[in-house]
């Protein structure tokens, strides 16, 4: 009986976790504010791009890398530019990699991951040093993405 009782307390948690894996992460996801990653995987690691700018941005309202530090980078393009890199899939998150803020020019280290009761919403924190600041996403279907990208 106390052999059943733990085999049913255990088989659900399995269940549960084991419904994020890395194939859950791949695709668009519209981040508060209104922009729009597009997670993908190379390799053995993940990036995201700006697949969508929101429609009021607070900076680079010329669509371009304003802020970025270097120099000979102010010119390109936010649209397609990846802001997720080099992040590595383990225990059901993505962890090790960096995320940019084009808002600001500056680049953190970054964990992402998927809520388990509902793997249509996506966490993305950011860290510097014992600071961050955590972004919620929802994951957009082909169908909900309208209009032109900007």
């Amino acid at each position: 009986m106390l052999m059943k009782f733990i085999v049913l307390l255990v088989i659900p948690f399995i269940i549960n976790s084991s419904s994020i894996n890395s194939d859950t992460y791949i695709g668009k996801w519209k981040i508060e504010g209104g922009s729009i990653i597009e997670i993908y995987q190379d390799g053995d690691h993940f990036y995201g791009k700006i697949y969508k700018r929101a429609e009021h941005p607070i900076s680079n309202l010329n669509g371009l890398d304003n802020k970025n530090p270097k120099k000979e980078l102010q010119n390109r393009p936010l649209l397609g530019m990846n802001i997720l890199n080099n992040l590595s899939f383990k225990k059901g998150v993505l962890t090790g990699g960096t995320i940019y803020n084009a808002d600001s020019g500056k680049t953190y280290t970054v964990k992402v991951w998927i809520n388990s009761d509902d793997t249509n919403l996506c966490y993305i924190r950011a860290y510097k040093s014992f600071l961050f600041k955590t972004f919620k996403a929802k994951r957009v279907k082909p169908e909900d993405i309208a209009g032109n990208r900007q």
